[in-house]
């Protein structure tokens, strides 16, 4: 099967050639442009990666996993494959200026595995072997929005929790077509604003088209686009660039889905049903991200 990042669309491939002002090749001596340190200082406070069997010297894996789109069974795959101090701890997104202290704890890792946008990218050692997984737009937001409401009430009040709280007093119609603001950037067209740093921010996307050249862009130099229906081709590639056996792990389970979460503060319910209504609403909050994942079909 062609693999959508070595060998992307013609549209794609123009895409990726063309100029575009904000484009840079990710460096460990880039930073944010507000950064008052210095590049030199940044790297000069780095250490060598740890070494891991099967990634080039000097190589990085990153993982941009994209929430409900089969991101948790991967990590945890990963968790079993690598030995310990080879995948590093961080899993969140992080600010965009970080302490030379901080960077040079993350330069210790070899894999990295989380819900990182590009701006973090530019935090994290290079060259850099990145992938992510993808999924049908609708299906995400429909998992989103069940894994919400599934947290148990005084759980979301207790860590104030913005999304949960939201999709516990709305239907899913009213979910997608009037995002609370402070979770407007998990729900509207969030791949897309992944792939361009628009992730960080609630304000609507001002320039759609260029924002989803933008993405298009930035994902068409990904050395493995995947899909969450066919997660064993990504564990395939991953064996290949960590030079794991083909048996390492038995390849990803299922993990953080509907009906089996074993947490606490997890209650099972009911899958939603996308009424007419709520497919109509959906329209304008998915139809970039509906193109990203066409592109890279």
């Amino acid at each position: 099967m062609r693999d959508p990042a070595s060998n992307p669309p013609a549209v794609v491939r123009r895409l990726a050639a063309m100029k575009w002002p904000w484009r840079r090749r990710i460096s460990p001596v880039d930073t944010d442009t507000t950064s008052p340190e210095p590049a030199a200082a940044l790297t000069e406070s780095t250490v060598p990666p740890a070494a891991a069997a099967g990634v080039p010297d000097g190589d990085v894996v990153v993982f941009v996993h994209l929430p409900k789109c089969g991101g948790t069974s991967l990590h945890e795959w990963l968790t079993e494959s690598l030995e310990p101090g080879v995948l590093s701890p961080e899993r969140n997104r992080m600010p965009a200026e970080l302490p030379p202290e901080r960077i040079a704890e993350l330069h210790r890792h070899r894999v990295f595995s989380g819900h990182f946008d590009v701006i973090d990218l530019t935090h994290l050692p290079a060259p850099q072997r990145r992938f992510t997984v993808l999924r049908d737009p609708v299906d995400r937001l429909v998992s989103l929005y069940d894994f919400w409401r599934a947290h148990d009430p005084a759980f979301v009040e207790e860590h104030d929790l913005a999304g949960p709280r939201f999709a516990l007093a709305v239907t899913f119609e009213e979910f997608v077509s009037s995002p609370d603001p402070s979770v407007v950037h998990d729900i509207d067209n969030s791949m897309v604003r992944t792939f361009t740093g628009s992730i960080r921010t609630s304000e609507p996307i001002s320039d759609r088209e260029a924002e989803l050249e933008r993405a298009i862009a930035v994902l068409a130099g990904f050395d493995h686009v995947g899909h969450v229906r066919r997660l064993d081709d990504t564990a395939d590639w991953l064996r290949a660039v960590l030079g794991l056996p083909a048996s390492s792990a038995g390849g990803p389970g299922r993990a953080n889905v509907r009906g089996e979460w074993a947490a606490p503060h997890l209650r099972n319910v009911e899958r939603t049903i996308v009424t007419p209504a709520a497919a109509a609403a959906i329209e304008p909050v998915v139809d970039l991200d509906r193109r990203l994942v066409d592109a890279f079909s």
